[in-house]
């Protein structure tokens, strides 16, 4: 073997192990649209204290659980609902040692910024139907977790008759939201932390938490760990995590 060939192999070889050690150096965050703020902040947080990269996609919970279904190339999920996260589980995605619940949040009924009536508690309880025309803005059902609260909050109510045909579903709880900013509808049910965001909505009524399953958001890293998603995962317990969730309005008195 002549000097040549020996020096492109260890060239190659070098470029190999280069080209790993960037690969583990970036984490891939895949995060429920209702915990945007919270994702960026952390992110943020982490990539100035440990300068590791982290790629942040934001979809439903559902969507998110099919990309990685589908092969999607992840390191950590939070999914807003249990059902996701015990279905990606079922399939082996991630490890189950890692899987941890972080925090709550709760439903509330938003209209538009500069409605002339808010409605009493009574009214929403007993004629929310009458409350508004046109149609009520909630996440889809079909893979939006707030979509599905809102649906178990509107059959304990048994306003479930009176608002056939009148949903307008959206791909994340966000779009629910912004529909409700634009005036394309007069009523959505959201999540508060969502709500309590915008400045271009009134909170009208908070649910109580027995009206739905809990609303927990559930955490989980993939099998195949790196050094930096090591460092990630211990981040997520850090004290300063936990004021990110807490600033941004959500519960973690139950998991600390």
């Amino acid at each position: 073997m002549n000097k040549t060939v020996i020096v492109i192999i260890l060239s190659m070889f070098v470029l190999s192990c280069s080209s790993r050690k960037n690969k583990n150096s970036v984490v891939t965050l895949f995060a429920a649209s209702s915990v945007t703020n919270v994702a960026q902040e952390i992110v943020g947080s982490f990539e100035r204290e440990t300068g590791i990269k982290v790629k942040l996609n934001i979809a439903s919970s559902g969507i998110l659980a099919r990309q990685i279904e589908s092969g999607a190339d992840f390191d950590y999920y939070i999914s807003a609902n249990k059902k996701w996260m015990d279905y990606i589980d079922s399939l082996n995605m991630v490890e189950e040692s890692t899987i941890k619940n972080l925090a709550m949040n709760r439903l509330v009924a938003i209209v538009p910024l500069g409605k002339d009536k808010k409605p009493n508690t009574d009214e929403i309880e007993n004629n929310f139907s009458n409350l508004f025309t046109g149609r009520l803005s909630i996440g889809d059902p079909k893979h939006v977790p707030a979509g599905k609260y809102a649906m178990q909050a509107i059959k304990f109510y048994g306003w479930k008759e009176d608002l056939v045909d009148r949903y307008l579903p959206a791909k994340n709880v966000r779009d629910a939201l912004l529909m409700v900013e634009m005036g394309e509808a007069e009523m959505g049910i959201v999540y508060e932390t969502d709500a309590m965001k915008s400045e271009k909505v009134n909170i009208v009524y908070r649910f109580p938490l027995t009206v739905c399953e809990s609303i927990v958001y559930v955490g989980a890293a993939k099998k195949e760990r790196s050094e930096s998603l090591n460092s990630f995962l211990l981040y997520l317990q850090s004290e300063e995590v936990k004021s990110i969730w807490r600033t941004n309005g959500f519960n973690l008195e139950e998991y600390e």
